[in-house]
């Protein structure tokens, strides 16, 4: 059984460890097994029949997996098994990687790093910074049901009250400053032909106060209350996708003042943490 679509809650108002999705959904099981007692509490409760995607909507599994920084599980092992060279163009991945971002792509058939970061295996951390057993949080993630050509809005790290970046664009690097800053993708989705799926992945950084602006909308123009938006044209990058594959997202090392680290990367207490954003194609939607 796939992912319930009533989890999908903004991940912008979400705190790190609020929500533990059991990662044998991949696998095609529940999420909640027939004795628990979440599940036992939810059978008691009213429900409204669940909304039903049309036949063309894409449906993608957003999880997020945070783990220490210095955990070999985020390193060289991962990606020797994750395919960064086919993924996207060489021109973009280059300008990605200078800009602290690393991308890319696996099979439905999961390469054992991937397995143990989902915990479909048994994981072992040497770090001895780590939250919880075996130093990982649990899984933060929901199932977005998108039209094609339509966009939606995944923020990957903590807002700051205030932040320096150095972004590299072409031959050129400038350091930008933003206040009350938050990163995120924004994702579009595109049936290509049976089975197949084109993502596109924009990174954007959303900053300043709330205000109420003249913002574009499905319907035209409207007012509505909103951050000024940073977006990075430059920088976005398109996976193309079969039904069960993956997009791997995530921080390039030791680049502490790119783009990258401040989407994936945070300081818990003096201890670096590094996020992992996975987008799985859960169904390509059809005609």
């Amino acid at each position: 059984m796939s992912l319930h679509v009533d989890l999908a809650v903004s991940y912008r108002r979400l705190p790190w460890v609020a929500v533990a999705l059991a990662v044998s959904t991949l696998a095609g099981c529940s999420v909640f097994q027939a004795g628990d007692a979440v599940s036992r509490v939810e059978s008691r409760r009213p429900t409204l029949p669940p909304i039903q995607a049309s036949r063309e909507a894409i449906q993608l599994e957003v999880l997020f997996i945070e783990r220490p920084a210095d955990d070999p599980l985020l390193g060289p092992m991962l990606w020797r098994e994750v395919d960064q060279i086919a993924a996207i163009p060489a021109e973009t991945r280059d300008l990605l990687q200078q800009n602290g971002f690393r991308v890319g792509h696996v099979g439905s058939n999961l390469p054992p790093t991937v397995q143990t970061l989902l915990g479909l295996v048994g994981a072992t951390t040497t770090s001895s910074s780590s939250l919880g057993a075996n130093g990982i949080m649990p899984l933060v993630g929901n199932r977005k049901i998108l039209p094609p050509g339509v966009d939606t809005e995944v923020q990957t790290g903590d807002e700051y009250a205030a932040c320096q970046l150095l972004i590299v664009q072409g031959d050129q690097s400038k350091r930008h400053e933003y206040q009350h800053a938050r990163s995120l993708f924004r994702m579009k989705s595109e049936r290509l032909q049976d089975g197949w799926v084109r993502v596109d992945f924009q990174p954007e950084i959303h900053h300043g106060e709330n205000r109420v602006r003249h913002t574009p909308t499905d319907e035209g123009w409207a007012y509505r209350s909103r951050q000024n938006v940073d977006a990075k044209h430059a920088h976005q990058f398109s996976l193309t996708m079969n039904v069960g594959e993956m997009a791997i997202i995530t921080a390039a090392p030791d680049q502490p003042e790119s783009m990258g680290h401040i989407f994936f990367c945070r300081d818990d207490n003096g201890i670096q943490r590094q996020r992992v954003l996975i987008v799985r194609v859960a169904d390509a939607g059809s005609k």
